[in-house]
């Protein structure tokens, strides 16, 4: 008979490590220069 393999078995890895630790890193970059553009259009509205 033959056996069938599970389908995640065979896959490999597309996604290497350092990219996965990279996107909170991206993620929080953006949403603090978000944020430091916000205060600025906040301190010029108000002037």
């Amino acid at each position: 008979m033959v056996r069938y393999k599970p389908a995640r078995a065979d896959r490999k890895k597309k996604a290497p490590s350092g990219l996965r630790g990279a996107i909170p890193c991206i993620v929080m970059l953006v949403s603090g220069m978000a944020l430091f553009f916000l205060l600025l259009y906040a301190i010029l509205r108000g002037a």
